[in-house]
Protein backbone atom coordinates (compact mmCIF):
# COMPACT_ATOMS: atom_id res chain seq x y z
CA UNK A 1 0.00 0.00 0.00
CA UNK A 2 1.55 2.97 -1.46
CA UNK A 3 1.41 6.36 1.15
CA UNK A 4 -1.76 7.62 -0.48
CA UNK A 5 -3.39 4.59 0.00
CA UNK A 6 -2.59 4.55 3.29
CA UNK A 7 -3.59 7.99 4.27
CA UNK A 8 -6.38 7.53 2.21
CA UNK A 9 -7.60 4.70 4.45
CA UNK A 10 -6.59 6.09 7.94
CA UNK A 11 -9.31 8.90 6.99
CA UNK A 12 -12.02 6.74 6.03
CA UNK A 13 -11.62 4.79 9.32
CA UNK A 14 -11.17 8.60 11.21
CA UNK A 15 -14.41 8.88 9.46
CA UNK A 16 -16.01 5.38 10.58
CA UNK A 17 -14.80 6.28 14.08
CA UNK A 18 -16.86 9.43 14.53
CA UNK A 19 -19.46 8.26 12.78
CA UNK A 20 -19.57 5.69 15.51
CA UNK A 21 -18.91 8.04 17.93
CA UNK A 22 -22.38 10.52 17.04
CA UNK A 23 -24.20 6.99 17.19
CA UNK A 24 -23.49 7.22 20.47
CA UNK A 25 -23.97 10.54 21.19
CA UNK A 26 -27.56 11.05 19.09
CA UNK A 27 -29.39 7.67 19.86
CA UNK A 28 -28.36 8.39 23.92
CA UNK A 29 -28.85 12.17 23.95
CA UNK A 30 -31.17 13.00 20.89
CA UNK A 31 -30.43 14.75 18.12
CA UNK A 32 -31.64 18.37 19.28
CA UNK A 33 -29.75 17.86 22.84
CA UNK A 34 -26.60 16.65 21.67
CA UNK A 35 -23.99 19.05 20.44
CA UNK A 36 -20.83 18.74 17.89
CA UNK A 37 -18.79 19.39 21.18
CA UNK A 38 -20.26 16.30 22.58
CA UNK A 39 -19.02 14.48 19.21
CA UNK A 40 -15.79 15.72 19.16
CA UNK A 41 -15.31 14.89 23.14
CA UNK A 42 -16.49 11.23 22.18
CA UNK A 43 -14.46 10.59 19.08
CA UNK A 44 -11.46 11.56 21.37
CA UNK A 45 -10.97 14.90 18.84
CA UNK A 46 -10.86 18.51 18.93
CA UNK A 47 -14.03 20.18 17.52
CA UNK A 48 -11.38 21.64 14.90
CA UNK A 49 -10.59 18.26 13.61
CA UNK A 50 -14.30 17.09 13.54
CA UNK A 51 -15.16 19.78 11.27
CA UNK A 52 -12.39 18.56 8.59
CA UNK A 53 -14.65 15.31 8.50
CA UNK A 54 -18.11 16.87 8.65
CA UNK A 55 -19.26 20.06 8.93
CA UNK A 56 -22.64 19.85 10.62
CA UNK A 57 -24.81 17.90 12.81
CA UNK A 58 -26.67 17.57 9.72
CA UNK A 59 -24.10 15.79 7.97
CA UNK A 60 -22.95 13.49 10.31
CA UNK A 61 -27.01 12.31 10.82
CA UNK A 62 -26.88 11.72 6.95
CA UNK A 63 -23.65 9.64 7.32
CA UNK A 64 -25.24 7.51 10.10
CA UNK A 65 -28.56 7.03 7.35
CA UNK A 66 -26.66 6.08 5.05
CA UNK A 67 -25.58 3.08 7.68
CA UNK A 68 -29.08 2.60 8.05
CA UNK A 69 -30.23 2.19 4.59
CA UNK A 70 -26.63 -0.14 4.32
CA UNK A 71 -27.61 -2.54 6.74
CA UNK A 72 -31.53 -2.28 4.93
CA UNK A 73 -29.40 -3.12 1.67
CA UNK A 74 -27.73 -6.23 3.08
CA UNK A 75 -30.75 -7.49 4.67
CA UNK A 76 -32.61 -7.19 1.30
CA UNK A 77 -29.75 -8.67 -0.34
CA UNK A 78 -29.75 -12.01 1.24
CA UNK A 79 -33.71 -12.48 0.34
CA UNK A 80 -33.41 -11.50 -3.11
CA UNK A 81 -30.18 -13.88 -3.60
CA UNK A 82 -32.26 -16.87 -2.00
CA UNK A 83 -32.82 -19.76 -4.41
CA UNK A 84 -35.18 -21.47 -2.30
CA UNK A 85 -38.21 -18.58 -2.92
CA UNK A 86 -39.50 -17.54 -5.82
CA UNK A 87 -40.50 -13.94 -6.78
CA UNK A 88 -43.64 -13.68 -5.04
CA UNK A 89 -43.31 -15.46 -2.45
CA UNK A 90 -40.41 -13.60 -1.69
CA UNK A 91 -42.33 -10.09 -2.46
CA UNK A 92 -44.24 -10.21 1.01
CA UNK A 93 -41.36 -10.91 3.12
CA UNK A 94 -39.77 -7.40 2.27
CA UNK A 95 -42.30 -6.49 4.56
CA UNK A 96 -41.36 -8.44 7.43
CA UNK A 97 -38.07 -7.99 7.00
CA UNK A 98 -38.48 -4.26 7.06
CA UNK A 99 -40.39 -4.85 10.27
CA UNK A 100 -37.88 -7.03 11.54
CA UNK A 101 -35.35 -4.28 10.83
CA UNK A 102 -37.11 -1.30 12.29
CA UNK A 103 -38.09 -3.86 15.56
CA UNK A 104 -33.87 -4.70 15.58
CA UNK A 105 -32.69 -1.77 14.43
CA UNK A 106 -34.79 1.58 15.73
CA UNK A 107 -32.46 3.78 16.10
CA UNK A 108 -31.79 3.30 12.61
CA UNK A 109 -35.33 2.72 11.47
CA UNK A 110 -35.72 6.62 13.35
CA UNK A 111 -32.74 7.99 11.17
CA UNK A 112 -34.63 7.15 8.04
CA UNK A 113 -37.81 9.23 9.08
CA UNK A 114 -35.71 11.92 9.55
CA UNK A 115 -34.29 11.88 6.08
CA UNK A 116 -35.90 14.93 4.73
CA UNK A 117 -34.80 16.65 7.41
CA UNK A 118 -31.07 16.91 7.41
CA UNK A 119 -30.76 16.46 3.60
CA UNK A 120 -32.20 19.54 2.99
CA UNK A 121 -29.54 20.79 5.50
CA UNK A 122 -26.40 19.52 3.62
CA UNK A 123 -24.40 20.02 0.56
CA UNK A 124 -26.48 19.23 -2.58
CA UNK A 125 -23.00 17.92 -3.39
CA UNK A 126 -21.74 16.52 -0.70
CA UNK A 127 -20.02 12.95 -0.78
CA UNK A 128 -22.26 11.95 2.19
CA UNK A 129 -25.31 13.02 0.20
CA UNK A 130 -24.05 11.07 -3.06
CA UNK A 131 -23.45 8.00 -0.92
CA UNK A 132 -27.41 7.73 0.70
CA UNK A 133 -28.82 8.28 -2.65
CA UNK A 134 -26.63 5.38 -4.38
CA UNK A 135 -27.84 3.38 -1.21
CA UNK A 136 -31.47 4.17 -2.31
CA UNK A 137 -30.74 3.39 -5.12
CA UNK A 138 -29.80 -0.01 -4.70
CA UNK A 139 -32.81 -0.86 -2.77
CA UNK A 140 -34.81 0.05 -5.25
CA UNK A 141 -32.78 -1.89 -7.93
CA UNK A 142 -32.94 -5.25 -5.38
CA UNK A 143 -37.04 -5.36 -4.82
CA UNK A 144 -37.20 -4.05 -8.84
CA UNK A 145 -35.13 -7.64 -9.02
CA UNK A 146 -37.23 -9.65 -7.23
CA UNK A 147 -40.85 -8.41 -8.85
CA UNK A 148 -38.26 -9.44 -12.02
CA UNK A 149 -37.88 -12.59 -10.74
CA UNK A 150 -41.50 -13.22 -10.23
CA UNK A 151 -42.04 -12.07 -13.43
CA UNK A 152 -39.35 -14.71 -15.11
CA UNK A 153 -40.98 -17.89 -12.80
CA UNK A 154 -44.27 -16.26 -14.04
CA UNK A 155 -45.71 -15.80 -10.30
CA UNK A 156 -45.97 -11.65 -11.16
CA UNK A 157 -47.86 -10.58 -13.96
CA UNK A 158 -45.58 -9.80 -16.98
CA UNK A 159 -47.02 -6.45 -17.37
CA UNK A 160 -46.25 -5.19 -14.47
CA UNK A 161 -43.93 -1.85 -14.61
CA UNK A 162 -40.73 -3.37 -11.98
CA UNK A 163 -39.13 -0.18 -11.74
CA UNK A 164 -41.87 2.02 -11.30
CA UNK A 165 -43.51 -0.57 -8.53
CA UNK A 166 -40.25 -0.45 -6.56
CA UNK A 167 -40.32 3.04 -6.35
CA UNK A 168 -43.75 3.17 -5.19
CA UNK A 169 -43.31 0.00 -2.74
CA UNK A 170 -40.06 1.81 -1.69
CA UNK A 171 -42.41 5.19 -0.93
CA UNK A 172 -44.85 2.52 1.27
CA UNK A 173 -41.65 1.76 3.47
CA UNK A 174 -40.92 5.40 4.17
CA UNK A 175 -44.30 6.32 4.06
CA UNK A 176 -47.28 3.99 5.21
CA UNK A 177 -45.15 2.03 7.93
CA UNK A 178 -43.49 5.28 9.49
CA UNK A 179 -47.03 6.43 9.70
CA UNK A 180 -48.73 3.44 11.00
CA UNK A 181 -45.98 2.87 13.27
CA UNK A 182 -46.30 6.60 14.70
CA UNK A 183 -50.55 5.74 14.84
CA UNK A 184 -49.50 3.19 17.26
CA UNK A 185 -49.32 5.82 20.06
CA UNK A 186 -52.33 7.42 20.12
CA UNK A 187 -54.89 5.02 18.61
CA UNK A 188 -56.15 2.67 21.30
CA UNK A 189 -55.57 -0.81 20.28
CA UNK A 190 -53.90 -0.14 17.09
CA UNK A 191 -51.26 -2.90 15.64
CA UNK A 192 -49.08 -1.31 12.58
CA UNK A 193 -47.80 -4.60 11.77
CA UNK A 194 -51.31 -5.52 11.04
CA UNK A 195 -51.57 -2.52 8.84
CA UNK A 196 -48.43 -3.11 6.72
CA UNK A 197 -49.30 -6.70 5.93
CA UNK A 198 -53.23 -5.80 4.90
CA UNK A 199 -51.45 -3.57 2.68
CA UNK A 200 -48.77 -5.56 1.23
CA UNK A 201 -51.73 -8.52 1.04
CA UNK A 202 -53.37 -6.54 -1.37
CA UNK A 203 -50.45 -5.46 -3.30
CA UNK A 204 -49.76 -9.41 -3.73
CA UNK A 205 -53.17 -10.19 -4.75
CA UNK A 206 -53.23 -7.67 -7.20
CA UNK A 207 -49.03 -8.45 -9.01
CA UNK A 208 -49.73 -12.38 -8.49
CA UNK A 209 -50.58 -14.54 -11.55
Amino acid sequence: MGVIERKEREKELRSESIIDAAERIFFSKGFEHATMNDVAEEAELSKGALYLYFHSKNELCMAILQRSLHILKEIFEILRDDKNLNGIEKFPKLAELFITFAKEHPNHYDSLLSYREHRENCPATGKIIKSTIEENQNINRIISDIIKMGQVDKTIKKYIDADKLSLSLWGNFTGIMPSSILSEKVIPNFNPEDIIKYHFQLLLNAIST
